[in-house]
């Protein structure tokens, strides 16, 4: 087999989705879909969700220790693999690290449900076996628009998680979706979020536009007028009042969804300044 259909082969998709910031990782598929599978916004997870036997995670790795031996960072693929329990996080990991032995840090995306399940010693002993980062969708910082949205949490069960990883030591990469509540409760999206986002300590802030996906509750209820969906310029604006209102530290603030056509980039607090000047200036060319 060629370097390519040794790849396919362990995948159960063609094209293989990793956060940015972990696109250098070797990626493990352990498993498929949502444990969650409610939000009414989301289109991602559409596989049924199923979690890899070991079996299947042992021939897999076999594939990768053969094509990258010297990979020290593994990301484990699948929509909320956290969601496991330690334990079996742990023989994963354990079994990764046989097939790989220069692996040395994991990263994966998780609920925040998933992370109160864990007890504090758990979330350490996950750490100490090399859970170096998690992935996380909190989307927004309003119960109002969480309840709506059927996220499944509440603004301080995701406090509450987060502060926890911090005392755990992993590190967390947040995603939040301004236009979210909608022209109604765009200023609350916005100030709401930043409250909640200001009293953690993400290395990340990664925001994206809402978009409305065919076959969503979300997109059915645009259709039908009950959700009044914004406009690009609006949804900056709104970012704009987010970034304005946060006060966290040693973060890196990014969107690369901006008028669906810019990316901005900066650290907070240190260019905050420069993010807001970057957005007004691309509001001018939008008038």
């Amino acid at each position: 087999m060629t370097r390519e259909e040794l790849y396919q082969s362990i995948y159960t998709h063609d094209t293989i989705y990793l956060p940015p910031h972990e696109e250098g990782d070797v990626p493990l598929e352990v498993s498929l879909g949502c444990s969650w599978h409610k939000c009414t916004f989301c289109d991602f997870a559409r596989d049924a969700f199923q979690i890899h036997p070991l079996e299947k995670l042992e021939q897999s790795l076999r594939v990768l220790a053969a094509l990258r031996p010297d990979d020290r960072r593994m990301f484990f693929l699948g929509e909320n693999v956290f969601c496991m329990e330690a334990e079996k996080l742990l023989s994963i990991i354990e079994l990764a690290s046989t097939y790989m032995p220069n692996l040395k840090e994991y990263a994966m995306y998780s609920r925040i449900d998933d992370i109160l399940r864990k007890t504090d010693e758990e979330l350490v002993l996950l750490r100490k076996k090399g859970v170096e980062a998690l992935h996380i969708g909190v989307e927004s910082g309003s119960d109002s628009i969480l309840a709506e949205r059927k996220k499944g949490i509440t603004s301080a069960q995701t406090v509450e998680a987060l502060l926890r990883l911090d005392r755990a030591g992993i590190a967390y990469y947040l995603t939040v979706i301004p236009g979210l509540g909608g022209k109604t409760y765009s200023y609350m999206n916005a100030i709401e979020t930043a409250r909640m986002l200001n009293k953690v300590h993400p290395r990340n802030i990664w925001c994206l536009k809402l978009k409305l996906w065919e076959d969503t509750p979300l997109y059915k209820e645009a259709q039908s007028g009950a959700f009044d969906m914004m406009t690009p310029k609006q949804i900056i604006k709104e970012e704009r009042l987010l970034i304005q209102n946060l006060s966290v530290t040693d973060c890196l603030f990014e969107d690369t969804t901006v008028l669906d056509k810019y990316t901005i980039r900066g650290m907070l607090p240190e260019q905050k300044n420069v993010l807001l000047h970057a957005i007004d200036y691309l509001l001018s060319l939008e008038n």
